[in-house]
C-alpha cells in the first residue's frame, strides 16, 4: 500500500523539487534573451506554426554557412553530375527520351541544375507539388513546381489518410485575382474530366498534382532540417561573441605611462596622434602601415604590451560541441563541416556507413518519385500518345476512388531505370574494374555475359559522358556499339618491302603452319602490331552469342555435343 502511495506521489514530488531548483538555482536561464536549448518543454518548438518553422530553415539557408553547406552536401551526393532515365523497350524508351529532352522540361526537372533545386526545397519545405499538364493532342507532359503556400488544403481519399485525392490550390489570374481551385492526384482517374481541366488551362490541356513528402507533419511538409536549427543558431552566436572577444582584444594594443601633468600627457597624446595619421594606414602609394618602427623614451615615460588572452583553445572545443550537434541534426559528420583536421585518410576516400546509408537512401527516395512521374508519363503516352498498342488502361473501382492501371501487352516490358551517379569515388574504381573484367572474359571465351545496352550505361555513368545516357545508347545501338574511330593496323616495314606476289618461300611457309620455322624465315614474316591486337579484341566483342551463331546455323547445342 505504501508503495503504491509512493509511486503515485513520486512525479509530483520530482516535478515540483525539479521547477523548485530551476526557479532558485539558475536565474540566468530565465533571463530575457536566454533560449534554453536543452529544454524537454515542446511547448515553444511546437507553437511555431508548420510555416514558420519552415520559413526559419529557409533565412538560416541563405544567412549562415553551415546550414547552406549541409543542404548542398546533400545535393552533391545525391544527385552530383544529374540522373538519367532508361525503359526496357526501345519505343517506351524513345517515349521517355522525348519527355527527358523537352526544353519545357529542362529548366524545372531533367538538368543538374534543376534537380539540385528540387532537392534543396525538398529540404526546406518537405514537400514538393509537381504540377504536370498534359497535352491531350499529342500525349506531352510538361513538369512545374509548384509552390508549397500555394496548396491551401491536401484532401485524403475518404477513410485513407494515406492516399490523397486532391489538393485546392490558390493561382492568381492576370487580373491580379486569386481564384480556388482543386486539382485532382495524378493516380485519379476522371474519366469525365471534371476535375482534371480547370478553368486556367486550355480544352486540351489535363492538370494533375504529384505530392512528394518527405517529413510529413499532418499531412504536410516540415522541414527536415529544423532539427539542426536550434544548434545552428547557438553556433552562430557563438561564433559572434568569440569574434566579438577577438575584436576587443585587438582594440589596445599598448599601455603607455607618463609620469608628469596633464601637460605631459597632452603632448604625448598629440605625438601618438601624428604617428597614427602617418603611419596606422601607410603614406601615399603605400597599402600598409609601416612596421618595426623604434619607440623613444625617457624615465619618465613607460610604454608596454597588452597581454590578453581570448582563451581560444578552450574556446575551440566549445565550438566543436555546437558544430556536431548543428551537423548531427541533418546526419553529416563534424570533419564535413569546415575542419579537416578532425578527419583521416579513410574518410578521406570513404564515407562513414551512416551517412553513406542517407544519401543511398535520399537516392533511392528519388528514384522512387522520378519512376512515378516516369509511369505517369508513360500512361499519357498511352492515353494520348503513340504507345496505344503496348499496353491497355484500364481504370480501377476497388479502392477509395478509380484508379489508372497500365496491363503490358505480350512481349512489353513496362520496366524504367532511373540512373544515379556513384555516390563515393571508391564505387568508380570498384565498377571500372569489374567491367574490364567481364569485357576481358568475353573476349575470351567469346560469350555475351552483359548486354551491350548495360555495358555502355555504366561506362557512361562512371567516366561522365553525356548527361543523357539514354539518348547516346541509342546512338551506339544504331551502329551495333562499334567504335567510332576503329583503330586500323598499320602495315610493317616487312610487308611494306616485300614483293606483292607471292613467292615460292612464303607459300611453303602456309603449306608447313604446323611445324617451327627458320629463324630467318621467322624474321621475315611481317610483326604483329599493337593496332591489329585491338583491332582482334574489338572484333571478339563484336561477336553475336553463341547460341545466336548456332541458330544461325540450324543446330542446336546438344547437336554439337554430340
Amino acid at each position: 500500500m505504501l508503495d503504491q502511495l509512493l509511486d503515485t506521489a513520486r512525479p509530483a514530488l520530482y516535478h515540483d523539487l525539479l521547477s523548485e531548483a530551476l526557479g532558485q538555482h539558475l536565474p540566468p536561464l530565465n533571463e530575457p534573451g536566454w533560449t534554453p536549448l536543452g529544454s524537454s518543454n515542446p511547448v515553444g518548438f511546437m507553437g511555431l506554426s508548420r510555416r514558420q518553422i519552415n520559413d526559419e530553415v529557409r533565412h538560416y539557408y541563405h544567412s549562415d554557412p553551415t546550414l547552406h553547406y549541409m543542404v548542398e552536401l546533400e545535393n552533391a551526393y545525391t544527385f552530383s553530375r544529374g540522373v538519367s532515365v532508361k525503359a526496357k523497350d526501345p519505343d517506351i524508351d524513345a517515349w521517355l527520351q522525348r519527355f527527358w529532352r523537352h526544353p519545357s522540361n529542362r529548366a524545372s526537372l531533367t538538368t543538374a541544375k534543376a534537380q539540385w533545386e528540387l532537392n534543396k526545397e525538398l529540404q526546406l519545405e518537405g514537400e514538393l507539388f509537381f504540377i504536370l499538364y498534359t497535352s491531350t493532342l499529342t500525349g506531352q507532359v510538361t513538369v512545374r513546381n509548384l509552390p508549397p503556400q500555394q496548396v491551401v488544403q491536401v484532401i485524403p481519399a475518404k477513410g485513407d489518410a494515406q492516399l490523397q485525392q486532391y489538393y485546392l490550390a490558390d493561382f492568381t489570374s492576370p487580373q491580379q485575382r486569386t481564384e480556388r481551385y482543386p486539382l485532382l492526384d495524378y493516380r485519379v482517374a476522371d474519366t469525365k474530366r471534371q476535375l482534371s481541366q480547370p478553368d486556367f488551362v486550355g480544352s486540351n490541356t489535363e492538370v494533375a498534382i504529384l505530392h512528394v513528402l518527405s517529413d510529413a507533419v499532418g499531412g504536410r511538409g516540415l522541414s527536415p532540417k529544423r532539427t539542426s536549427i536550434r544548434w545552428v543558431k547557438a553556433l552562430t552566436g557563438f561564433m559572434q561573441d568569440r569574434a566579438v572577444l577577438t575584436l576587443a582584444g585587438s582594440t589596445f594594443a599598448f599601455k603607455h605611462k607618463i609620469k608628469g601633468n596633464r601637460q605631459a600627457l597632452e603632448l604625448a597624446l598629440a605625438r601618438w596622434g601624428a604617428y597614427e595619421a602617418q603611419l596606422k594606414y601607410g603614406t601615399e602609394g603605400h597599402e600598409r602601415r609601416q612596421g618595426g618602427n623604434t619607440f623613444l623614451e625617457n624615465e619618465a615615460a613607460n610604454l608596454e604590451q597588452l597581454k590578453f588572452d581570448t582563451m581560444a583553445a578552450n574556446a575551440y572545443q566549445d565550438m566543436r560541441m555546437f558544430r556536431q550537434l548543428a551537423g548531427i541534426g541533418s546526419g553529416v559528420f563534424e570533419h564535413y563541416l569546415g575542419d579537416p583536421s578532425t578527419g583521416n585518410l579513410a574518410t578521406a576516400t570513404a564515407m562513414e556507413l551512416p551517412m553513406l546509408k542517407l544519401f543511398e537512401f535520399r537516392q533511392q527516395f528519388w528514384a522512387d518519385v522520378l519512376s512515378d512521374l516516369l509511369h505517369y508519363v508513360l500512361l499519357q503516352g498511352l492515353r494520348y500518345g503513340r504507345l496505344g498498342r503496348k499496353a491497355q488502361v484500364e481504370v480501377d473501382q476497388s479502392g477509395g476512388y478509380p484508379m489508372w492501371v497500365v496491363e503490358p501487352q505480350a512481349g512489353t516490358d513496362l520496366t524504367l531505370d532511373v540512373i544515379f551517379p556513384p555516390i563515393v569515388q571508391k564505387d568508380v574504381a570498384v565498377q571500372a574494374s569489374a567491367l574490364a573484367q567481364v569485357a576481358t572474359a568475353e573476349a575470351t571465351t567469346g560469350q555475351q555475359m552483359l548486354p551491350p545496352e548495360k555495358k555502355a550505361e555504366v561506362a557512361i555513368n562512371l567516366f561522365g559522358g553525356d548527361k543523357d545516357s539514354g539518348a547516346l545508347i541509342e546512338e551506339m545501338k544504331a551502329n551495333d556499339f562499334a567504335l567510332p574511330n576503329r583503330p586500323t593496323p598499320q602495315p610493317s616495314v616487312a610487308a611494306e618491302t616485300a614483293n606483292d606476289e607471292p613467292t615460292a618461300e612464303s607459300a611453303a611457309l602456309h603449306e608447313v603452319t604446323g611445324s617451327p620455322l627458320p629463324k630467318a624465315a621467322a624474321e621475315a614474316v611481317p610483326r604483329i602490331t599493337k593496332q591489329e591486337v585491338n583491332q582482334a579484341l574489338d572484333d571478339w566483342l563484336d561477336l553475336p552469342p553463341l547460341d545466336e551463331l548456332l541458330a544461325e546455323l540450324g543446330v542446336s547445342r546438344e547437336d554439337v555435343d554430340a
